[in-house]
């Protein structure tokens, strides 16, 4: 495959080369090569985009699904996720037509193609609370080496790069939304008010932003995009100081060398640290490992369902805990409202944080669940799903109504409403990845994955659990069932899960003793090696990651524009060559 950047039926397309059909050993030149074609390789090049700056997006995979890319995802697991004797499993709680995201293996959860981890997310966003960014006497390494404030303006960047709407999580939303949330009563020394909200193309609400077709935009003719090119080593001067080039490899047999005065590994928690690992013809221990730091501090988001609701408690809770929309630039955005530890229990008992969400169970006669099918062309049963919006023309009429007027989530019926959770980890520096013995078809060594969830986390989501149930009672909220684990304050019987999160493995920090990159995610004492993505998170939260990764990105990508400024006012004037790809 070879596309050009030119004229397609009068539309201006990418530039997008295939390492399968160039020449063998091809060198190829860029100013700046971007490793990863996910969200945050992306934004960056979007960022970059037509500017000076060559930049070179290198993709381990093509445009769509491959198993045979695929493969190169498997890791050696010998830590955690763990499922007790007598518990079952629920996966990462995803149901319909992403229940089969339950079944892909911990740390296995990845996409290598255009567009990365975005093929399989649900959109889910939210931003980092301002305590994740203070240290906290009670976390250990706890903190990050920028303040919250230095991130606010590449949050509002990434949000509308996400379509998102204002980028308020936290009792503040109260004041934008259309109809404001019912006063419960809560006592906010315990629980605190937390929302989500949910990505989308800007030409179709109901599917989330996919970073492959944001790529397809890029037209610049400063950017080039490579595919099924992975990347096997990073090359650094003889003195290990400077990084000077990537070893590529094909599937089809093919190679290639990329020179490049700066480097950007966008390939996610575990294969950045993979990377810098294997590459260690110079530095033995690895680039960026001078203190054994690379791929420790392993975090992820530990999920397991909080507590449940059935029959007649699910209206009486959901009616609360719901969808809340707001109008911005002329659009509705939904707000999803859940609760969070406040920060006054996480400091007086020394816990995490973590927020649980409401997730609804439809029954097989649900309306508005029929209607979706209806519209959409999906329907099994055509009769069953007519009769089901037929018999309910009620709740319907209820639904438009609280959708259109008072800009409310729709009712559903449900056989069942839960409360999940995802908790923040605290740093250990034994949850690691470190280098397997097993080797892929490249001879690159899989990742080992020793993940450790620890005692107090697990202690984080069952007091969430019980001040829950605790407070609804008070207020007079129907009580949730609890876990049994929960109940009977059994640790070793808790039942948790990756949400496909990995994150702190190269962390953002000022020591290189206990961090991988400085503040402006340079790797400390590797000239012109970057990193982006959730790697590079200092605390890992517990918000989805990928509007924070985005935010470091353009954060990053900022920073870079300046360096390279500054760098070409040093030097003497060139002519600019027409291509990024040159062969030698």
């Amino acid at each position: 495959m070879l596309v050009e950047n030119g004229k397609v039926g009068g539309k201006t397309i990418m530039i997008s080369r295939d390492l399968r059909s160039m020449p063998h050993g091809i060198e190829i030149y860029a100013d700046i090569a971007i490793v990863g074609g996910g969200p945050a390789g992306i934004a960056i090049a979007r960022e970059l985009a037509d500017t000076r700056i060559r930049v070179l997006v290198i993709e381990s995979g093509g445009h769509s699904y491959e198993a045979e890319t695929q493969a190169l995802n498997s890791v050696e697991n010998i830590g955690q996720p763990f499922v007790s004797r007598n518990a079952l499993s629920e996966g990462r709680g995803y149901g319909g037509r992403l229940a089969w995201l339950n079944d892909i293996p911990a740390f296995e959860l990845r996409n290598r193609l255009l567009g990365g981890s975005s093929h399989t997310w649900i959109g889910k966003c939210a931003a980092f609370d301002e305590m994740d960014f203070r240290s906290r006497p009670w976390l250990p390494l706890s903190g990050w080496p920028i303040e919250h404030s230095q991130l606010l303006p590449a949050l509002d960047r990434a949000g509308k790069l996400l379509n998102l709407g204002p980028n308020r999580y936290d009792e503040s939303l109260f004041a934008l939304l259309h109809s404001t949330p019912d006063d419960l009563g809560l006592d906010r020394r315990l629980l605190r008010p937390f929302f989500w909200q949910f990505s989308h193309m800007r030409q179709s609400r109901a599917e989330p932003t996919r970073f492959g077709r944001l790529a397809l935009d890029i037209t610049a003719a400063n950017i080039d995009f490579l595919t099924h090119a992975t990347v096997t080593r990073i090359n650094v001067d003889s003195h290990g100081r400077r990084v000077t080039s990537l070893d590529l490899r094909s599937t089809a047999g093919r190679s290639a060398s990329v020179h490049a005065n700066t480097i950007i590994l966008c390939g996610g928690g575990i294969e950045n640290a993979r990377l810098l690992l294997a590459s260690n013809s110079v530095l033995p221990a690895g680039i960026g490992n001078g203190y054994d730091v690379v791929g420790r501090y392993l975090c992820d988001h530990p999920r397991t369902s909080l507590c449940s609701f059935t029959a007649r408690a699910i209206g009486a809770v959901a009616r609360h805990f719901n969808f809340y929309g707001l109008n911005h630039e002329g659009r509705t955005q939904f707000y999803l409202r859940g609760l969070s530890l406040s920060p006054e229990i996480q400091a007086q008992e020394g816990l995490t944080n973590c927020a649980a969400y409401p997730v609804q169970v439809y029954a097989p006669d649900d309306p508005w669940a029929a209607l979706w099918r209806l519209t959409k062309g999906t329907t099994k049963t055509f009769k069953a799903d007519l009769l089901a919006v037929a018999r309910s023309a009620d709740m319907v009429t209820t639904g438009l109504y609280d959708r259109l007027v008072r800009k409310r989530g729709l009712p559903h019926r449900s056989t069942e409403l839960r409360f999940d959770v995802m908790a923040e980890q605290q740093l250990d520096a034994e949850s690691r990845i470190t280098l397997a013995e097993q080797r892929d078809r490249f001879g690159q060594p899989l990742p080992r994955i020793n993940w450790k969830i620890g005692p107090r986390e697990i202690d984080s989501v069952r007091r969430l659990a019980l001040v829950i149930s605790d407070e609804f009672a008070r207020v007079g909220l129907p009580k949730p069932r609890l876990p049994d684990w929960i109940a009977a304050d059994e640790a070793a019987a808790s039942v948790f899960m990756d949400m496909a999160h990995p994150s702190c493995t190269t962390r953002m920090g000022a020591d290189p003793r206990t961090s991988v990159v400085d503040g402006n995610a340079m790797v400390h004492g590797i000239e012109g090696l970057f990193i982006a993505g959730s790697s590079v998170f200092s605390t890992p939260g517990h918000a989805n990651p990928t509007l924070m990764l985005l935010a470091l990105a353009i954060r990053l990508a900022d920073h870079l524009k300046q360096r390279h400024t500054a760098a070409q006012s040093h030097k003497p004037p060139v002519s600019e060559p027409d291509l990024s790809l040159q062969q030698g």
